[in-house]
């Protein structure tokens, strides 16, 4: 099993690894939505969890990328963001996220996500 995360800052990368480590995953990690695209498309991966707010291409962009390709549009798609709002929430929606979380968040209320949007493969 493969996650990949995106996110622009390396801290919350490893802390999202540290989360679901004994879980079974393996990760991979991109620093933007267009080399996170770049890295889908090359993986293959079971879950994105991707940041919402990121240069180059942010993670409404990278979600409604992978959505629009049929390679890649069954992957379930993770959004994490500051952005609380119920706006950015139907922005989610629409662009096809598989969940939307806002920061910070804990480690039980990362694997509940994840285990809601890949089955249950995720160990509590």
């Amino acid at each position: 099993m493969k996650v990949l995360i995106v996110d622009d800052t390396h801290t919350l990368r490893s802390l999202i690894q540290i989360y679901l480590l004994g879980q079974g995953w393996e990760f991979a990690e991109a620093r933007d939505g267009s080399e996170g695209l770049e890295r889908a498309r090359a993986l293959r991966p079971d879950l994105v969890i991707s940041d919402v707010k990121m240069p180059v291409m942010d993670g409404f962009e990278l979600c409604a990328a992978i959505r629009s390709d049929p390679a890649l549009r069954h992957i379930p798609v993770l959004l994490l963001t500051m952005l609380g709002d119920e706006a950015s929430r139907q922005r989610g929606q629409l662009v096809g996220a598989s969940a939307f979380l806002t920061k910070p968040v804990s480690p039980s209320e990362l694997k509940d996500a994840v285990r809601r949007v890949v089955g249950a493969r995720v160990a509590t």
